[in-house]
């Protein structure tokens, strides 16, 4: 992909990404074409081969953005929260809301799945580096359970991937403050330290 040098074109390349998300939720990757997504984005049909190579780099892309504002979003609402397990009970909770509010990006994770596993892999790998060096801080001050970081981490995310799956997109609903509650009582079992 080639990074925009003007605001003008990221202006341009935004456009072609977020139209490029609205279509294949609609049709699917396969059967989204590049015209599909520049008349969507209102730009010429030649800009998309200006950013990208092909659909398949433009998938890749739609990865990297998916993973980088869910990383944003979650940093920025458990910014100051010293507790861990206060920390991660309000971290679960707020991915399920950036779940329901970023529905149509678990559409390009199942198209990826099929067609870029390993972006796919690289968005979990991505996840769990960076969730494992905060893990890895409170196991050291004590404020945790001492286990391997990167386990953790793949256990706390697939708790929060199948409970925003059940709860959010296979229903369409919000999760319920009552199951919330549930949820916080597991996450403290499961964190806190033994005696």
């Amino acid at each position: 992909m080639i990074t925009p040098k003007t605001r003008k074109g990221n202006r341009t390349l935004e456009k072609i990404l977020n139209a490029s998300i609205e279509v294949i939720e609609e049709k699917g990757f396969m059967n989204t074409s590049v015209s599909d997504i520049t008349k969507r984005a209102n730009v010429a049909y030649g800009l998309f081969y200006y950013y990208f190579k092909d659909k398949y780099e433009l998938l890749d892309q739609l990865i990297v953005k998916a993973n980088r504002e869910m990383r944003y979003y979650l940093k920025t609402h458990t910014e100051g929260i010293e507790d861990r397990i206060e920390k991660e009970k309000v971290g679960m909770r707020e991915f399920l809301r950036w779940i329901k509010e970023n529905k149509r990006y678990y559409k390009i994770f199942i198209e990826a799945h099929v067609h870029r596993p390993q972006m796919l892999i690289w968005h979990y790998n991505k996840l769990a580096e960076r969730y494992s060096i905060g893990l890895r801080e409170a196991m050291k001050k004590g404020e945790i359970i001492t286990i391997n970081p990167e386990l953790l981490s793949y256990v706390l995310i697939g708790i929060g991937e199948i409970l925003g799956k059940r709860y959010i997109l296979w229903s369409n609903n919000d999760i319920s403050q009552e199951l919330l509650t549930e949820v916080n009582k597991i996450i403290e079992k499961l964190l806190i330290p033994q005696n």
